[in-house]
């Protein structure tokens, strides 16, 4: 605790000014004016939250394409525009080739009360005739109940694909304004991303400047770092299990890739939530591949996956424990579902970064106090 001032015998002592009540009670209502204010503004601008977060994550991704192209010598606006222009095609194409399978979904869904559809009708003639060959083999075992059970959960998770996805596509279609509004956020922030860095580090005082430019630059790097690595990642298991897919005669084989390709963003859950909408279609569709066939392709890919994309393109760029990834992954469930399994991984990396930047600033600062040592006051001149 800091000794108060000291001044010398004789000097005039400035009065303490202190408020009085009225103008702590104004104060106090004046701040939660404000406040209420600010939530206010921000619950109105709530849609603007999921085109803040897409416009990042664009961003992110195309930043270094773009800074490429104009360290070749192009405009960045030109630069900007290119880069947009090449995930918008990437993006219509998936579309127009992941569409047939849609419509196929749609008009097998059961348009009346009690119709059932053809997906419905050809697993539950899969599922008796797997119960009538073990109940020839081991008659002695109560298969019809075992079925029974086996044919409520499957039908469950049936209608959650073919009824669920479909609809889901529809619902994202009801979107083009957020994703519209999201690219327009990612053009200007990509435009003038290095302006608006520069102005927020303006208003930094001078003695937080130099850490709060590294604090800045460790979280760009870690978000940057993560959101490449896991778009080429999973880019590259979509293509190898397209091809895997292609080779065994899948129906709807792009579909069932880019699900699989799509859900292996979440980590150690991701796979398996992935190949679990192809295994159960393979029972639905008999133009499907046999279930072990395809189980295979599944296995296979995700341990190319894991011995040698992943270490390659991902490598260390997080430096973060498998416990770590595994506590946040079901805490991000816990809390926003498949979002927040999503969303956690960046967001603790982010806050590594944080944390890891103030406590170098405090030990620092800790270090500097302790090799700095005031000169002692010369001695009294002798009368």
């Amino acid at each position: 605790m800091s000794s108060p001032q000291a001044y010398p015998p004789g000097a005039l002592v400035p009065a303490v000014a202190r408020k009085t009540l009225g103008e702590q009670v104004v104060g106090a209502l004046l701040f939660a004016l404000v406040a209420a204010a600010a939530l206010g503004v921000a619950w109105i601008l709530r849609f603007l939250v999921a085109p803040l977060i897409g416009a990042l994550l664009v961003t992110y991704v195309l930043r270094p394409f773009a800074d490429g192209l104009e360290n070749r010598g192009a405009p960045r606006w030109v630069a900007v525009l290119a880069c947009g222009g090449l995930i918008t095609g990437a993006l219509v194409a998936l579309g127009v080739g992941v569409w047939p399978s849609l419509e196929t979904w749609l008009q097998q869904a059961p348009h009346a009360q009690g119709e059932r559809s053809a997906f419905e009708v050809q697993l539950e003639t899969r599922l008796l005739e797997w119960q009538a060959g073990l109940a020839g083999r081991y008659p002695n075992v109560d298969w019809a109940s075992l079925f029974h059970k086996i044919q409520d959960v499957l039908h469950h998770q049936r209608r959650s694909l073919v009824e669920g996805l479909p609809a889901l596509a529809l619902g994202a279609l009801s979107h083009v304004g957020s994703v519209g509004l999201a690219g327009v956020i990612a053009y200007f922030v990509l435009l003038e991303g290095s302006a608006m860095k520069n102005a927020l580090l303006q208003r930094v005082p001078n003695r937080h400047f130099e850490r709060a430019l590294i604090m800045l630059d460790r979280v760009d790097r870690q978000i940057s770092a993560y959101l490449i690595g896991t778009v080429a990642e999973n880019v590259l298991v979509t293509i190898l299990m397209a091809l895997a897919l292609f080779a065994l005669g899948m129906p709807n084989a792009l579909l069932f890739a880019v699900l699989f390709g799509v859900a292996n963003v979440i980590p150690f859950a991701g796979p398996f939530i992935g190949a679990a909408a192809g295994l159960l279609f393979s029972l639905l569709d008999p133009a499907a591949p046999s279930l072990g066939a395809l189980a295979a392709a599944y296995v296979v890919v995700h341990l190319v996956d894991a011995m040698f994309i992943n270490p390659v393109v991902m490598g260390r760029s997080l430096d973060m424990h498998p416990m770590t990834v595994i506590v946040g992954i079901a805490v991000g469930g816990t809390l926003g579902g498949v979002l927040g399994m999503l969303g956690i991984i960046p967001a603790i990396a982010v806050g590594k970064a944080i944390v890891s930047t103030v406590i170098e600033g405090v030990q620092d600062a800790q270090v500097a106090a302790r090799e700095f040592k005031p000169r002692a006051p010369p001695p009294p001149s002798p009368a």
